[in-house]
């Protein structure tokens, strides 16, 4: 199957396929082949190849996006999107859209139950530290821009956040960065990959990232979350504490 352009190529690949799967597309080869007594299992993405050979028992695979904290290696379970800074008056509440890198999980199926094979992503991946060296934790950084309004996206690079901004201060409160715990990643995917998060601000220090598991409606699909099914799982928390502030 050759496809011709990125979004073709999205709607081919998320999703559940037999073991012949094949598709080819600017930037990204995911192959499937015969190889004797086993599968092989080919992937190209930005130069970088996975080659890995399959016994015949699994039943599928499955092409998900998965949270973007994984690449180069797992390092940290954090992700920090950096924003414009946005000032709320006492009380406000304000929806935003902010971007976020996409990363690409491979899961192969048995029994019903799939484990992760692969994971790559288009995206290159930087990282920070949120708060005090002694105390902080390692981010995968991604910067954004601000929009009112569901932005345009190179679908297989980047997701879209819609992030719900609430202070609950007496005073104003400033926000120019949020800093999730990818153990509560709700991840959804059709005409966009996205997601949809809280950040409510409690002092000048203190603030809090959770996730809502709702589907907007031009995303309909739920992704396989990543950590529920790896040899690495993390435990799952139901939002993260900000501690150094949101500035």
């Amino acid at each position: 199957m050759f496809i011709s352009n990125l979004g073709d190529v999205f709607h081919h690949v998320f999703g559940r396929y037999p073991l012949d799967y094949s598709t080819t597309g600017p930037d990204i080869t995911i192959r499937l082949s015969d190889a004797g007594s086993l599968l092989k299992y080919e992937r190209e993405c930005r130069g970088s190849r996975e080659e890995r050979y399959l016994g015949r028992s699994f039943s599928a695979i499955h092409i998900y996006p998965v949270e973007p904290v994984n690449l180069p290696e797992p390092l940290t379970q954090y992700l920090e999107i950096a924003f414009p800074p946005v000032v709320l008056p006492p009380g406000a509440e304000q929806t935003v859209y902010v971007k976020f890198p996409v990363e690409i999980g491979v899961f192969l199926e048995s029994e019903g139950k799939q484990s992760p094979l692969d994971v790559f992503s288009l995206m290159p991946a930087k990282f920070s530290l949120y708060g005090l060296p002694s105390s902080g934790v390692i981010t995968r950084l991604y910067k954004s821009d601000l929009f009112p309004e569901i932005p345009k996206v190179d679908l297989f690079r980047e997701g879209v956040m819609a992030l719900t901004l609430k202070n609950c201060r007496t005073e104003n409160a400033k926000v120019s960065r949020a800093v999730f715990d990818s153990s509560s990643m709700c991840l959804y995917y059709g005409s966009r990959v996205a997601m949809t998060a809280t950040l409510e601000v409690f002092s000048e220090y203190l603030a809090r990232t959770s996730f809502t598991d709702t589907a907007p409606p031009d995303c309909p699909n739920r992704a396989i979350d990543l950590y529920r099914t790896s040899s690495f799982a993390l435990t799952s928390t139901k939002g993260y504490f900000m501690e150094a502030g949101t500035s």
